[in-house]
C-alpha cells in the first residue's frame, strides 16, 4: 500500500500544477481563502435548509429554502476544486494524513446522506408540505447532515496537526 501511495505522491509532485500551487507565493493563500468562502457558502446554506427541515422558522414555507441548496452546491464545487488543488500541490502532506482520509470518509458519507435527501426528502419539500408533515426520516437526514458537515470542518482543522498514517 505504501508503494502505491508513494508512487501517487511522486507522480503528483512532478506535475506542473503541483509546481504552480507550491512555487507561487500567492496561489496557496488564495486557495485557502477560496476554500473558506466555499465552506461558508456550503455550511451556511445547509444550516438554513437543515434547520428549516427539522422545524425551525416555521413561518417560512419549506419550499422557499430551496434556493439555499444552490448556494450549498456552489460552495461544495469551490471546495472540491480548491481541495483538489491542495492535494495535487502538497500531496506528500495530505495523502499520508489520517485526518485527511477521515475527512474524505465523512464527506463520502455526507454525500450519501445528500443523495438520500435529494431522492426522498426534496420531493416532499417541493410539494410545499409543512415541516411537521415531513417524514421522520427527513429530520434524521437533516440532523445527520449538520453533524457530518460539522465533523468535516473539525477534521479539516486537524490536518495541519496530524502526521503520517
Amino acid at each position: 500500500m505504501n508503494t502505491v501511495i508513494n508512487w501517487v505522491i511522486d507522480t503528483l509532485n512532478a506535475t506542473a500544477v503541483s509546481g504552480f500551487v507550491m512555487d507561487n507565493a500567492y496561489v496557496f493563500p488564495f486557495l485557502e481563502m477560496m476554500h473558506f468562502v466555499g465552506l461558508c457558502l456550503l455550511f451556511g446554506a445547509l444550516i438554513v435548509v437543515d434547520l428549516r427541515v427539522v422545524g425551525f422558522a416555521k413561518a417560512v414555507p419549506i419550499n422557499r429554502v430551496e434556493v439555499f441548496v444552490r448556494f450549498a452546491l456552489i460552495g461544495f464545487a469551490i471546495n472540491l476544486l480548491s481541495g483538489a488543488l491542495f492535494v495535487v500541490g502538497n500531496s506528500d502532506r495530505y495523502l499520508v494524513n489520517i485526518a485527511f482520509w477521515a475527512k474524505m470518509g465523512v464527506i463520502f458519507v455526507a454525500g450519501l446522506n445528500t443523495a438520500y435527501f435529494v431522492r426522498r426528502i426534496k420531493p416532499q419539500m417541493d410539494s410545499g408540505i409543512p415541516s411537521e408533515e415531513l417524514t421522520k426520516g427527513a429530520h434524521v437526514v437533516a440532523w445527520l447532515s449538520l453533524a457530518l458537515w460539522t465533523s468535516v470542518i473539525f477534521l479539516g482543522r486537524f490536518i495541519p496537526y496530524v502526521e503520517d498514517l
